[in-house]
């Protein structure tokens, strides 16, 4: 009878801890589910937009649990692997600590499932995205091997393409690369590439600006904040505003440097 009434309290305790407990797992999906029926199959890219939203709002164990919902059911969705593979890489943080090394090769294998799915470099497909994806996982892995091989096809995919506007993008997010690891003669090669290529001009040059700024080449940089000057941003985007104010006040502080005249 004792032990009856000792289990009998021990329910009695923990019923409302349970109940407690799965309210805030409800709260925690719910609060996310504005856009979306979950009794209900929805066409894949509601998903992928649901988990956008869940990324950007720093519900991960939500956003994973959409993408694998979108893949039980769309399993050769490229975003869908994508997105995948960016859950896991944000998840993976140091791959020294326990569970990071194995959640960066669980990122590697959805990144290339998002590369041989996708035909095509056209939003909202990531194939460029995700070899970008495999550059900063073998970085953080020190895989100099698979770094390399990765680099060198991104290269090989930009020179090849016929597609001048794709050409231009890759060529931009290698000069971001090698701009952010500090290879900034590199960062400056491929800025101009993207530049001739008719890809966010603009932008383009004044990041090389930027760089000869670095190097203290003020005759190299004003050059290329009057060529940026001449040009109008292809999209309205919140920051071209401070970039155009930074361009008029670099070239008023760059006025008494003086451009040689080229030769004909």
């Amino acid at each position: 009878m004792k032990k009856i009434f000792l289990i009998f309290c021990f329910l009695i305790f923990c019923l409302p801890v349970y109940s407690q407990a799965n309210n805030s797992v409800r709260i925690d999906t719910n609060s996310y589910r504005s856009s979306i029926n979950i009794n209900k199959l929805e066409p894949a890219w509601v998903y992928i937009g649901e988990a956008k939203r869940a990324i950007n709002e720093g519900n991960i164990s939500y956003a994973l649990y959409l993408m694998n919902r979108t893949l039980m059911y769309y399993p050769d969705n490229a975003d869908a692997h994508y997105y995948l593979g960016l859950i896991y890489e944000i998840e993976a943080g140091n791959p020294a600590e326990q569970g990071g090394a194995a959640s960066y090769r669980l990122a590697v294998e959805e990144y290339k499932k998002a590369i041989q799915l996708n035909t095509n470099f056209n939003v909202p497909a990531y194939k460029l995205d995700s070899y970008f994806g495999l550059l900063h996982i073998y970085e953080k892995l020190i895989d100099e091997e698979n770094y390399s091989a990765t680099e060198k096809e991104i290269i090989n995919i930009a020179e090849t393409s016929i597609d001048r506007n794709e050409r231009g993008r890759i060529y931009f997010k290698l000069a971001e690369l090698y701009e952010n690891k500090s290879r900034n003669s590199l960062a400056i090669d491929y800025y101009r590439q993207a530049y001739l290529n008719g890809y966010r001009q603009k932008l383009s040059l004044f990041r090389i600006s930027i760089l000869y700024r670095k190097a203290r080449n003020y005759t190299q940089e004003k050059e290329y904040l009057l060529l940026a000057n001449k040009y109008e941003f292809a999209n309205d985007e919140p920051s071209n505003y401070e970039v155009q104010k930074s361009i008029i006040q670099r070239l008023a502080d760059l006025q008494n440097v003086r451009i040689p005249k080229k030769l004909n």
